[in-house]
Formats: structure tokens, C-alpha cells, sequence
């Protein structure tokens, strides 16, 4: 049920209806148009799984309660959605291109991980340890080390852009098992930075023995690697390649246009959206087999804290550089 009253736009939902992701979706899609406009990056999807994120904590306060009712409805202020967008995720947001030298050496960095995995001969954290336990194959090796490291790239980016501050990030692949080291060079402070691809989430989660956690979530193509290799023309060869080795009235051949097409209709570019950070502590300490809202079973013992409680002004990251830089 939507209501109008001096021209705010509520949405209001049962409890029941709330705690429906699908219901949430639902409520919200005759927004998504405005709302994706005003986030100038994200698709209709990106921004509304990001906004169920903040309303899942009362992110930017644009849930209330209705007051001295039995059953109170879940009230969503769609004017104050707006605001969030434009003063929580668009200034944090860094876009990564397919030309950012970085993102080119990660694309090598997470192609050279699962080889060095197969050999034996990687460092594995305490984390990467755990989720060796499952076997995992070249691509998932492939996909899981570049979402986790390019929160690491566009916290650089976000240093260099918003604060002059510049970082180096480290590209080597040791042979040593080793607690978790610091994802910033020569840091003062143990700064683990987290990304993740699941923009509904709202844990930011870092290993035991890290002082600082940085969350990150990003918006990234499905089918990044494919427009990467499109970007450098090494797809288009590819498919030139197959064309010339097979008859015009070939069922596949009918497939490499829409390949193409595909591959080549938009852009490739990775929304990043840094959300702040957090000192950790005892009390954010989450241990494995716990139960946690909107996650479930926590599979091993780490820091945890919900996104809306980092720290993340401008006074907030400036401390944060002379903390631990």
C-alpha cells in the first residue's frame, strides 16, 4: 500500500510481507526507475538489492515503525531513499574500467591463483584454508580471488580521489601458509579490506587477527572476464577463428553473432561502493556454527559487524590514514 502525504511517497508492508525479499522487490519496482537514475552507476537490479541491504538496518533511516498499532507496518520513505543514495553510495562509489592497470593485473593475479592452488605452492591464509576444505574448481578459484581483491583496488582508488593518499597493493603469491597479513603494504595497522558481490548483504567481516576492517561491496558484469578479452579484441579474434573453421549452415555458427553481440553491447565497468570501516574488537567477534540475521550459520570464527554502524565521514577516513597508514 503506497500513501501520499505532503508529497512523501511511503510504502508501507506487513511484517510479514517485509521479511519476503521477493515482496520488498516487488514494492519497490515502481521506484527503480528514479532511484537508478539518481545512483547515476546502477542498474534497476544493483540498486535495489543494495537498498533491501539498508533496509534490512535502518541504513540512512528509511524504515520506521508505524506507532501505538497492534501490528505495526514496516514504513519505507522513498524520498529518504533518494537521499540516501545520494549521500551514501554515489560519493563512495569508484568506477573501474577495463583500461585500469590494476584491474589488468589483477585479471592476472586471479588466472595465475588457481594454477599455483593445483601446484601446491600458494599461501593460503587462515580464510582461504577454511574454504579449501570444499573442492573448488579452476573458474570458481578464478571468480572467488577476484571479487575478494578488487575492493582492493577501488579502496585505492577511493584514497587517491577523495584524499590525495596514495597506496601500493601487493601482487606477489606466496608459498608460505601464514596468518592474514595486511592488504595494504607497510600499514601501521592490520587492514583487512573485504569485497563482495552480494550487494544485499549487510555483514562487514574481517579475520581475527586484522585491527581494521574496510567493507566493500561491487557490482560486477556476470560476464566480466568475457568483456575484458572483448576490450582487447582477443574475444572478437577468437570468434574469427571458430567462423573460419566452420560451414555458413553449422547450427554453432549461428551462435557467434549472438556471442558478439552479447559480449559487446554494453561497457565494461565494475561499480565499487566503499561503505566504511570498523575497529575490531571482542564484541564484534562472531563464532563459527552461530546464528546471525539475514546470513544464517556462521562457518568459522571472525569479526562481524552490520555496515550502518562503520565509520565512514570524511573526519572518519582521515583518522583512519593517520591511524593506519
Amino acid at each position: 500500500m503506497v500513501n501520499s502525504w505532503e508529497k512523501i511517497m511511503i510504502i508501507a508492508m506487513s511484517k510479514t510481507d517485509f521479511y519476503n525479499k521477493r515482496n520488498v522487490r516487488i514494492a519497490l519496482n515502481n521506484y527503480l526507475a528514479e532511484f537508478s537514475h539518481k545512483s547515476v552507476f546502477y542498474s534497476n537490479d544493483e540498486i535495489n538489492s543494495l537498498i533491501i541491504s539498508a533496509l534490512r538496518i535502518g541504513d540512512g533511516n528509511i524504515l520506521t515503525l508505524e506507532t501505538n498499532k497492534r501490528n505495526p507496518k514496516r514504513l519505507i520513505n522513498t524520498d529518504l531513499i533518494i537521499s540516501w543514495i545520494q549521500q551514501r553510495i554515489v560519493p563512495n562509489t569508484m568506477i573501474i574500467k577495463t583500461d585500469d592497470p590494476d584491474l589488468l593485473r589483477l585479471a592476472i593475479f586471479s588466472l595465475a591463483m588457481p594454477y599455483k592452488m593445483f601446484q601446491g605452492s600458494t599461501r593460503a591464509t587462515v580464510t582461504e584454508k577454511t574454504r579449501r576444505s570444499k573442492k573448488r574448481d579452476f573458474e570458481q578459484i578464478f571468480s572467488d580471488t577476484f571479487i575478494g581483491k578488487i575492493g582492493e583496488i577501488a579502496f585505492k582508488k577511493f584514497l587517491l580521489n577523495k584524499f590525495s593518499r596514495k597506496i601500493d597493493l601487493d601482487w606477489e603469491i606466496s608459498d608460505q601458509i601464514a596468518d592474514f597479513k595486511s592488504d595494504i603494504p607497510n600499514s601501521k595497522k592490520i587492514v583487512s579490506i573485504k569485497s563482495t558481490d552480494t550487494l544485499d548483504s549487510i555483514w562487514a567481516e574481517a579475520p581475527q587477527n586484522a585491527d581494521i576492517g574496510i567493507f566493500v561491496k561491487v557490482a560486477i558484469p556476470k560476464d566480466f572476464f568475457m568483456k575484458i578479452l572483448a576490450h582487447i579484441s582477443s574475444l572478437k579474434k577468437f570468434l574469427r577463428f571458430v567462423e573460419e573453421r566452420l560451414e555458413k549452415d553449422d547450427s554453432v555458427s549461428k551462435l557467434l553473432n549472438f556471442v558478439e553481440e552479447t559480449a559487446y553491447s554494453e561497457e565494461m565497468q565494475i561499480k565499487a561502493c566503499i561503505l566504511g570501516y570498523y575497529f575490531t574488537a571482542p564484541e564484534f567477534l562472531k563464532r563459527k556454527g552461530e546464528e546471525i540475521p539475514f546470513l544464517g550459520e556462521v562457518h568459522e570464527d571472525k569479526f562481524m559487524i552490520e555496515y550502518n554502524k562503520l565509520l565512514s565521514t570524511d573526519n572518519d577516513w582521515k583518522n583512519f590514514i593517520e591511524v593506519a597508514l
